[in-house]
């Protein structure tokens, strides 16, 4: 896997503050990427002090679409395309995460044609897995 860091998310993401849900891609390859993302004290989808279920849906698929933009940037040489989140099948939420708890998202690959992506994250606090969902995304037309 690659170290990524070093690398400013906002080359990756189209998504801008504050309706960002990824702080940093980590770790990179074509089969899997984990991300970095700390629950903020104030923003959307943030209620009572903890993420809500549709902010974790949302970091999932800025996860997914962090994979892409990678591919896109550093391999494929093109800018970021837009892309549409299609459908979550079999999302588990064990909790909400609070604010100031940092999400640790793995996002592993399982189907990509003609742009359709799916993709299985799991959203960990350390050890502990707070979601996991099956995510299809799909890229518009160039």
């Amino acid at each position: 896997m690659t170290d990524c860091r070093h690398i400013p998310i906002e080359t990756l993401l189209l998504q801008a503050p504050p309706f960002r849900f990824v702080d940093r891609l980590d770790r990179f390859d074509r089969e899997e990427v984990v991300t970095s993302f700390t629950v903020p004290a104030d923003g959307p989808l943030v209620e009572d002090g903890c993420l809500t279920e549709a902010g974790l849906v949302e970091n999932m698929a800025q996860s997914s679409a962090a994979r892409i933009g990678y591919i896109s940037v550093y391999i494929d040489h093109v800018p970021v395309r837009i892309g549409y989140l299609g459908q979550i099948k079999n999302l588990e939420i064990n909790r909400l995460p609070r604010c100031g708890e940092v999400l640790s998202t793995t996002v592993r690959l399982r189907q990509d044609v003609f742009g359709i992506t799916l993709v299985e994250a799991r959203v960990c606090e350390g050890e502990e897995m707070v979601a996991q969902a099956a995510v299809k995304t799909a890229l518009r037309d160039a």
